[in-house]
């Protein structure tokens, strides 16, 4: 834990994307019990917990704003892969869980998901 009387900091990482969208922000709690997504894969173990979020984002040619989006997405926990998900084109990002815990997600998204953030308590 960091921070005085044995409080933990809480911090947001990224974004990871573009600047489309509106924003969204889960908040934050004290930890990710689950994910879903379109595919309806969500981690499924109360002892199971991420490790890991990679994936890619670049421009899509056939959309009119030419900022980037999400591409694709791998969830990594302690025990098993989930994905990718999506097309792993355009510029790469990893963001390894070491210290700390995701306890929330934030966002931009429109028709697509725009950027990535994530809350994490130290």
């Amino acid at each position: 834990m960091v921070g005085t009387g044995g409080k933990s900091q809480t911090i947001t990482v990224g974004a990871w994307g573009g600047s489309g969208g509106s924003g969204w922000d889960d908040g934050s709690y004290t930890g990710v019990r689950e994910i879903e997504l379109s595919y309806r894969d969500a981690i499924g173990s109360f002892n199971e917990h991420l490790v890991s979020v990679s994936g890619h984002y670049s421009p899509l040619s056939w959309l009119a704003t030419k900022t980037p989006v999400i591409r694709s997405l791998t969830f990594k926990t302690n025990k098993r892969t989930f994905g990718p998900y999506g097309a792993e084109q355009g510029t790469p990002f990893t963001f390894p869980i070491e210290n700390g815990v995701i306890i929330g997600v934030k966002g931009r998204s429109g028709e697509l998901l725009d950027a990535l953030s994530f809350h994490l308590s130290l």
